[in-house]
């Protein structure tokens, strides 16, 4: 029998870091069914789903707990959504404005829209004299909702706002 959990370790970006996690969990016998890594400024955040059997779970759970380097968190896996969802992804420009993807998230929320990724920039654009705002979105939308409705609902959270399914 499995025990799966996931894990959400951040710290210093050193060389070997995803390594030593990979090492350790190897050598419990776990193995990483699917994993995020960012690096920004510095630093990486990485969250990865292990099974492991289940006689090694605690064990793998405490050394990875006990590393200094990084803060460790650990999530037990929970049963999977019922709902059926279609995935989609979304890319969106807009003119940049604080309260921009507060305002998109809880339009998805009222939609019962799943966030699997966000990935956004705010990039200056000298010439325009203002920031724009670029982001990529993947979804689960029920079933029940229609995409093209939430798209248009994302569009018109303000002007010159562009929101393309990809």
């Amino acid at each position: 029998m499995s025990a799966l959990f996931l894990v959400t370790a951040v710290g210093e970006d050193k060389p070997g870091t995803l390594n030593h996690l990979a090492d350790l969990t190897h050598s419990h016998q776990g193995k990483w069914l699917s994993s995020r890594v960012v690096n920004l400024d510095g630093y990486v955040a990485c969250i990865f789903k292990v099974q492991v059997p289940q006689k090694n779970s605690q064990a793998l759970q405490e050394r990875l707990l006990a590393l200094g380097e990084l803060q460790v968190t650990i999530h037990q896996c929970k049963p999977a959504h019922l709902l059926e969802a279609e995935p989609i992804r979304l890319s969106i420009d807009a003119e940049d404005r604080p309260g921009l993807i507060n305002d998109i998230t809880r339009l998805l929320v009222g939609h019962g829209v799943n966030v699997n990724k966000l990935e956004c920039h705010r990039v200056s654009v000298p010439d325009a004299g203002e920031n724009v705002f670029t982001a990529e979105f993947d979804l689960m939308v029920p079933d029940n909702e229609n995409t093209a409705s939430i798209i248009a609902e994302i569009e018109g959270l303000q002007e010159q706002m562009v929101v393309s399914q990809v």
